[in-house]
């Protein structure tokens, strides 16, 4: 009859706008959960590069000191090739401070990465937003700092067999007495020692440049 039939529409009205207010409400609640998920994943951002920046900033300063070393390395190496074979005779005592430079271990560079492996094992690097600096990060420290330390490595370990045919210099900081033979085998080991020095300083140079270009950009 009409009532029923009143009844019934009034029924079916009301079961819509209670659905068409559940889906409003569940729309509304996760469009709150999205923006708290962006909010928190900027905060995370934004101490990621904070983060990140400090750690750049003390990887820069033992950088440059490694290149200072270097310098000083590729700098006693000319000198001694230079003086070495007219001053042995004469004034070899000055030049044995500069031999001791030369035949020092190489200074170590050990990149500072906690804020990087934070991000990345907490999987929260994947949902920052800016992409740029995430991949000049990942080529850093996936790419640049490995290829300095395994080159320093390198180096450490071809200087040491070097340094161990002069234990007694090192020791004595006095370079040894040689027949011109000899002392045209330790120029051939000086020559050995700062191979490679070059080529590490333009690799700690094209790293520091990157560095800068994160720290000056972002």
């Amino acid at each position: 009859n009409l009532m029923e039939q009143n009844k019934t529409g009034k029924y079916f009205k009301y079961a819509i706008g209670e659905i068409v207010l559940v889906m409003i409400g569940i729309l509304l609640a996760l469009q709150v959960n999205t923006w708290n998920e962006s909010r928190k994943n900027l905060i995370l951002e934004e101490e990621f590069k904070i983060g990140l920046k400090k750690d750049l900033i003390r990887d820069k300063e033992s950088i440059e000191f490694c290149i200072l070393n270097i310098e000083q390395k590729i700098l006693a190496h000319s000198i001694l090739t230079t003086k070495l074979p007219e001053s042995y005779e004469t004034n070899k005592k000055s030049l044995d401070s500069v031999f001791k430079v030369l035949m020092q271990p190489l200074v170590s560079f050990f990149p500072v990465s906690g804020t990087f492996d934070t991000a990345i094992s907490s999987g929260n690097i994947s949902n920052f937003n800016n992409k740029e600096l995430i991949e000049k990060a990942h080529f850093l420290y996936n790419s640049k700092y490995p290829r300095l330390v395994y080159n320093g490595e390198l180096v450490d370990e071809r200087n040491l067999k070097i340094r161990d045919l002069y234990v007694r210099e090192m020791r004595t900081n006095q370079i040894g007495t040689f027949d011109s033979e000899r002392l045209n085998i330790l120029l051939d080991d000086i020559e050995r020692a700062n191979f490679g020095n070059g080529f590490r300083k333009s690799i700690f140079v094209e790293t520091l440049q990157l560095i800068d270009e994160i720290l000056n950009n972002y």
